[in-house]
């Protein structure tokens, strides 16, 4: 906005360059310079109005198991350090809510997973293999109200955790933006988007998703931020 202000003045000095009236210039600057940051207090008004209809919902390990022995858990370990709070998928979305104002829903399940990494990959093999569809603990019961839900999670055999499939077949979400993301180990995002987007009603505009890499979740943050200023967020 300040480039265009400093254009815009130059023109008008340009515009009014053949009056004598230096009056006249000064008026007409000043005037139209206060009607720009009139429209730029309008326009920063309408982003934060639209903050209060995104919505960023994730489904990550930690908040679908339970640890009885937080202080037995490697943390520096690939395969044992998502299973503590906060897991993966749901630092992105802490990243996605403080940039975007958007509300966090953590996408739960009513029956855990098995905090032991090998464990819990078989139960979600077991339920990829079923087509199973997890019932989910509590709701988002204004759905209607957001415009823009950008949805997170890792990769569990190469598409999306079961419960995220729950998530999505439980409410119209005719019309609305997705905008996926995804943690994922060497397999990258697979067949998470496909899977995902033979789900979603065919109005619906999903967007480019973001994958990381599940070693580099915690070091990423200015990439998602690129990501989402990329998609205009």
């Amino acid at each position: 906005m300040r480039v265009f202000k400093i254009i815009f003045m130059l023109l008008s000095i340009i515009m009014l360059s053949c009056s004598n009236n230096d009056t006249q210039k000064k008026d007409y600057i000043v005037s139209n310079i206060e009607s720009l940051e009139s429209s730029e207090n309008i326009n920063a008004l309408n982003i934060n109005g639209t903050q209060n209809k995104i919505l960023i919902a994730y489904f990550t390990w930690s908040d679908n198991t339970i640890v009885e022995n937080p202080s037995s858990i490697d943390v520096d370990a690939e395969t044992s350090a998502s299973v503590l709070s906060p897991g993966n998928a749901e630092l992105i979305a802490n990243w996605i809510a403080e940039e975007t104002g958007g509300d966090l829903f953590s996408i739960k399940t009513q029956n855990k997973y098995s905090s032991d990494y090998d464990e819990c990959l078989n139960q979600a093999r077991r339920e990829r293999d079923n087509n199973e569809r997890p019932a989910l603990v509590g709701r988002v019961n204004n759905i209607d109200d957001y415009d823009v839900i950008f949805l997170g999670f890792p990769n569990w055999w190469y598409t999306c955790p079961m419960a995220v499939f729950t998530f999505v077949e439980s409410y119209d979400l005719s019309g609305k933006t997705i905008i996926p993301f995804c943690t994922h180990g060497t397999g990258g995002l697979s067949r998470t988007i496909r899977d995902l987007k033979n789900l979603l009603p065919a109005n619906c505009e999903v967007l480019e998703a973001i994958g990381v890499y599940r070693p580099e979740v915690k070091n990423s943050k200015s990439r998602v931020l690129d990501w989402l200023r990329k998609l205009g967020y």
